[in-house]
C-alpha cells in the first residue's frame, strides 16, 4: 500500500505501547538490537504500561511488509532509526547508509513530529544533507551498559517533549469538521477522559446526532463504548477526539464576512494560538451510567 493511501485511510491518533525500530536486519546488527535497543525501550513504561520494541518481520514481503511499516510508524509512541554507515560505495569510496532504513525515516519525518523521531548511529562519517539538521545520537555500541542507558535517557526525554496539538492528524481532523460536528464536540468537550455519553431515544428525530455521530465515528474522533441500560448507544472521545474537542472549545479562528479570500492563509489554530497542553493517551475507566441510562455528566 502506498504511504499516501495509508495515511489518508487508516491514520489515527491512537498510538500503541511500542516504539518502532527501523534498522538493518544484517547479522552484525542483531546483537545491538538484542542487548541495547530492545532492552532500553522495554525498560520504559507509560502510565504503568511497559513499552515494546517493534520491528517489521523480514519474513513478510510485498504489500504486507509496507503496510506493517506504515502502521508501525504511524501508531507507535515514537520511532528509533539506526542510520549507521552500512558500507562504502565501490566507485566513489564514500560511505552510505541503509536505503530501506532511510525510506522509513522519510515516512516518519513526513507524518510525525521531529521529537518523535530519534536517529542513532555508531559512526562519525559525513551525514546526509537531508537529515543533517535532525537531532541524532552517536552511540558506542561496544559499551553495552553505557549505550543502553544513554539510549534510554534520550528516549524518555523525547517522550516527555511530545505535543499532539500540532500533529498533522489533529489539523486534518479539524479542517474536515462540519457545523453539526462542531456543535456536537462543543457539547462534550468538558467531559473527563473516559466519560461515556449518548442521546436517549425520545421518539423524535435528533438531526444533530443523526448527522454528526456517523461522521465522528468514521474520523476516529469518537468510539462506541457500549450501551446504556435503557438501550441507546454509549460513546466516548478517543485520544484524537479529546484534543480536537478542546481546540474546538477554545475557539476557532474567526473571519470578517468581507475579508478577501486570498488573504485567508491559515484557519486552523496551532499550539501557540491555544492554551491546550499535551493530552494523555490513556483513557480512564468510563463513568457508569445512572439508573436512567444517562451518562455523567449528561449530554446537552
Amino acid at each position: 500500500m502506498h504511504p499516501n493511501v495509508f495515511l489518508k485511510t487508516f491514520w489515527r491518533m491512537d498510538v500503541k505501547p511500542q516504539i518502532f525500530v527501523a534498522m538493518s536486519f544484517a547479522p552484525q546488527y542483531k546483537s545491538r538490537y538484542d542487548a541495547i535497543i530492545s532492552p532500553a525501550i522495554e525498560s520504559i513504561a507509560i502510565n504503568t504500561v511497559p513499552l515494546k520494541a517493534y520491528r517489521v518481520d523480514t519474513s513478510k514481503s510485498g504489500d504486507s511488509i509496507l503496510t506493517d511499516i506504515m502502521e508501525g510508524i504511524a501508531h507507535s509512541q515514537m520511532i528509533v532509526a539506526d542510520v549507521s554507515t552500512f558500507g562504502t560505495d565501490a566507485q566513489t569510496k564514500q560511505p552510505y547508509r541503509n536505503g530501506n532504513v532511510m525510506y522509513e525515516v522519510g515516512i516518519a519525518l513526513a507524518c510525525r513530529q521531529p521529537q518523535e523521531v530519534l536517529l542513532i548511529r555508531d559512526d562519525n562519517d559525513h551525514f546526509l544533507f537531508d537529515v543533517s539538521t535532525i537531532p541524532h545520537l552517536t552511540i558506542d555500541f561496544n559499551n553495552v551498559q553505557s549505550a543502553r542507558q544513554r539510549l534510554q535517557d534520550e528516549l524518555m526525554a523525547r517522550l516527555r517533549e511530545r505535543q499532539y496539538v500540532n500533529d498533522a492528524r489533529v489539523q486534518m481532523a479539524i479542517a474536515g469538521l462540519s457545523a453539526e460536528e462542531l456543535t456536537a464536540l462543543k457539547q462534550v468537550a468538558e467531559y473527563a477522559p473516559g466519560t461515556v455519553w449518548g442521546r436517549k431515544d425520545t421518539g423524535t428525530v435528533d438531526f444533530l446526532a443523526m448527522v454528526s455521530t456517523p461522521r465522528l465515528l468514521d474520523k476516529g474522533i469518537i468510539q462506541l463504548a457500549g450501551r446504556f441500560e435503557v438501550g441507546h448507544p454509549a460513546y466516548h472521545l478517543t485520544p484524537l477526539g479529546m484534543v480536537v474537542a478542546k481546540l474546538v472549545q477554545s475557539g476557532l479562528r474567526e473571519f470578517k464576512a468581507d475579508l478577501p479570500v486570498e488573504t485567508i492563509t491559515e484557519a486552523i489554530p496551532s499550539a501557540n494560538q491555544s492554551d491546550v497542553g499535551e493530552q494523555s493517551h490513556a483513557l480512564e475507566p468510563a463513568t457508569e451510567p445512572d439508573s436512567h441510562g444517562q451518562s455523567s455528566p449528561p449530554a446537552q
